[in-house]
């Protein structure tokens, strides 16, 4: 994509000079929001106030790999160490910038600086390119002012905003900005090379997180879609050229990031053989009806039919377990205290109720622009790239329903159609000669952009939906506290105290371990990332089980010393399975005799306690 583009209207119809292009206007939107945040957020950046457990281990992750572990090796061996440590599913694609940067400025400022100025800037870099893309990528839909106002529709997109605010440094601001780019190239016209570069930015996103495999089968389905039924020559060229590049991509980048093992290992909750083997067999078939090239629609839809066969059947042949989806082989236990708590991964319905509107009004709001603008195109290429936009959000939006954070993305392809129903509101609102109505008018076309929108819809439903005023009277009450150690208890004090400890393996509740990994030199017993599922099962029968079995547990994974947060929601619901557990042992004070309290300053409710020896 290239940034030359002639003078034009500005979103609200002014002229804009040829200097302010769409992706100057996008970093220069981006850059002021980035500038707002970091200030903002200055007080949670010198004391690295993660908000992420992802996040902590992500840097974790960065760490060892700086002190010298294997490119092609991402086992974080402070984890389970009685296991030998947890092979991760993440990608080095993701630990590469964040190691490049620290290890550019750490001659000049230190570890500790290096990370901080890395983790408060590296997020917002990434947005730029995202804000880019997004000015860029779609540029070439009916409306031309979209290029210029769909950077400040990004910068009111909470769901998307949250993925690049300043120490946010996990993965899924990339599934969002590789997602656009997969987009930026579906919506170009039809041609070899845009199929190739889609499919290989598609690989990236699956190297990045398999959970991209819904939008890769996305943008290849509308590609087949569209020389099923019209045979053209240039879809068939975008085609061949997204399954190839898809194919592969997702080799050299799998190799690239995990080496050998990599192409042979049968993970189904990353990419590796069994996906590798599905998109192989897929873009073979594809090449093969490709070349036979029907002149009927019918046969071209059944050999493209018999292609994603191949592609299931491969998947299957290489790896029947991963037919089940990543999270089947999860003991029953860590499915119930662990996975089903994590709303992020669970369907929109099971969201909170202020989630779901927040979710539902963009969504709604950009598929109706999208609509809109599709049915006023006057060209059938006009057409062709609303009908696009309006497949990826219906599609996105699908699996949003399923999976609550994929919500990023679906929001991503609804950014047009909200930006184009504001412009229009906004120009029919300028030529309203009264004021109260002009006045109204402009306050509906803000109503399109995400955050307000969902806000006002919010404030409205509040008052007739009592699950809404509920949450709202949580949420300030929650904020009155002013606790926000409550989640883990690691305030200065305690983490001080905890350092002093030699380094030990440490049982805690699931979600204080990637922080203690990230804080501290001790081993964890377990963290929140599914790979450990057995660890995990242990540490939640330790705590929340026959409390007659927990001395074996604890001594099974060589735990020298139990810690935990007394407010921490996990362990709330530890202490509360069974009464006699040994979580509500130590909430009450009367902790089983093969432990001993070990005294700590903190008063934010963490507690320690020392595994005495058999």
């Amino acid at each position: 994509m290239t940034d030359a583009a002639p003078p034009a209207s500005g979103p609200g119809g002014f002229r804009l000079g040829a200097w302010i292009t769409p992706a100057r206007a996008a970093l220069i939107v981006w850059g002021l929001m980035s500038l707002i945040a970091i200030a903002a957020n200055w007080q949670a950046i010198g004391a690295l106030d993660l908000s992420d457990t992802d996040d902590a281990m992500r840097m974790a992750q960065v760490r060892d790999l700086l002190a010298g572990q294997n490119w092609w090796d991402p086992t974080q061996y402070r984890v389970n160490p009685a296991g030998g440590g947890v092979l991760m599913h993440w990608s080095r694609i993701v630990d590469a910038p964040l190691a490049a940067g620290i290890l550019l400025l750490k001659p000049l400022a230190g570890q500790a600086v290096a990370e901080r100025v890395v983790m408060a800037t590296w997020p917002a870099l990434l947005g730029a390119a995202l804000s880019v893309a997004c000015a860029l990528g779609y540029r070439n839909l009916s409306d031309r002012r979209i290029a210029y106002a769909v950077p400040l529709f990004l910068i009111m997109s909470g769901y998307i905003l949250v993925q690049f605010r300043p120490l946010r440094v996990d993965h899924h601001g990339w599934q969002i900005f590789l997602a656009m780019l997969v987009m930026a190239q579906a919506l170009r016209p039809a041609s070899w090379a845009a199929g190739l570069l889609g499919g290989l930015f598609a690989a990236a996103l699956l190297a990045v997180s398999i959970e991209g495999m819904p939008v890769a089968a996305l943008f290849a389905a509308l590609a087949a879609l569209r020389w099923a039924l019209h045979g053209r020559s240039d879809d068939r060229a975008r085609l061949c050229g997204y399954m190839g590049g898809l194919a592969a991509g997702a080799m050299l980048f799998q190799f690239v990031t995990r080496g050998p093992a990599g192409l042979v290992g049968t993970w189904c909750d990353s990419l590796s053989a069994p996906y590798i083997a599905a998109l192989v067999a897929a873009a073979a078939a594809v090449f093969a009806a490709a070349r036979a090239n029907p002149r009927g629609a019918a046969l071209r839809f059944l050999l493209l039919g018999l292609a994603a066969l191949a592609a299931a059947g491969a998947l299957v042949w290489t790896e029947p377990q991963c037919a089940a989806g990543p999270f089947a082989t999860l003991d029953p236990v860590v499915a119930e205290f662990w996975y089903r708590r994590v709303l992020e991964g669970q369907p929109l319905w099971r969201a909170k109720a202020h989630d779901m509107v927040h979710v539902l009004v963009p969504l709604l709001v950009g598929l109706a622009g999208s609509l809109l603008a599709w049915r006023g195109a006057e060209s059938a290429a006009d057409r062709r790239n609303w009908a696009t936009v309006i497949a990826a959000l219906v599609g996105a939006a699908a699996v949003a329903f399923v999976v609550f954070r994929s919500a990023s993305t679906a929001h991503l392809f609804a950014l047009p159609g909200c930006a184009w129903l504001g412009l229009r509101i906004w120009t029919w609102a300028r030529t309203i000669p009264a004021m109260l109505p002009r006045i109204l008018a402009s306050a509906a076309a803000a109503l399109t952009l995400p955050l307000l929108g969902g806000m006002a819809a919010a404030a409205l439903l509040s008052l007739v939906v009592p699950a809404l005023r509920a949450e709202e009277q949580r949420a300030a009450a929650k904020a009155a506290e002013g606790n926000r150690h409550s989640d883990y208890c690691l305030d200065p004090a305690a983490l001080a105290d905890l350092r002093r400890l030699s380094p030990a393996t440490l049982l805690t509740p699931i979600d204080l371990g990637a922080p203690l990994v990230f804080w501290t030199e001790h081993r964890l017993v377990a963290t929140p990332h599914h790979r450990n599922s057995q660890a995990m099962a242990d540490t939640i029968r330790a705590f929340a089980g026959d409390p007659d079995r927990a001395e074996a547990l604890v001594r099974r994974q060589q735990a020298a010393f139990i810690v935990f947060c007394r407010t921490a929601n996990d362990f709330t619901r530890y202490r509360r399975a069974r009464k006699d557990s040994l979580g509500a042992q130590l909430y009450a004070g009367t902790p089983p005799p093969w432990l001993e309290a070990v005294p700590i300053g903190s008063r934010a409710g963490l507690s320690v306690w020392r595994v005495k020896a058999e």
